[in-house]
């Protein structure tokens, strides 16, 4: 297996700079983390900076991710138990929304 490169994410400084290609940098490394959590079951592959705040929301907000497409691909869509972890991803979307200040790549 090849060995993951860590990037950075600096949660605090991205709102200050957010253009259409910084957004879609982020985008592409939250998914990237994404799918290697998701798949692999590795510890995420970028270190994070910003306030504990924003950090904490970021990483609730990706496992929540993950939660919510583990109990989709377990038990369906309309499952009470994936409409509940839906819940908790759209309470930990919001929550990472407003401390950074930026929009969650996967929010519908």
């Amino acid at each position: 297996m090849s060995e993951l490169v860590k990037q950075t994410i600096n949660l605090d400084n991205l709102g200050k700079e957010l253009n259409e290609a910084v957004y879609n940098q982020f985008a592409n490394q939250v998914r990237s983390a994404l799918l290697t959590l998701w798949s692999m079951g590795v510890p995420v592959p970028f270190n994070l900076s910003g306030t504990q705040p924003q950090i904490d929301s970021f990483m609730k907000a990706l496992n929540s991710e993950k939660k919510y497409m583990d109990s989709y691909m377990k038990n369906g869509l309309n499952n009470p138990k994936t409409m509940s972890s839906k819940y908790t991803l759209t309470k930990a979307v919001e929550r990472f929304e407003t401390e950074t200040g930026l929009r969650w790549p996967f929010k519908n």
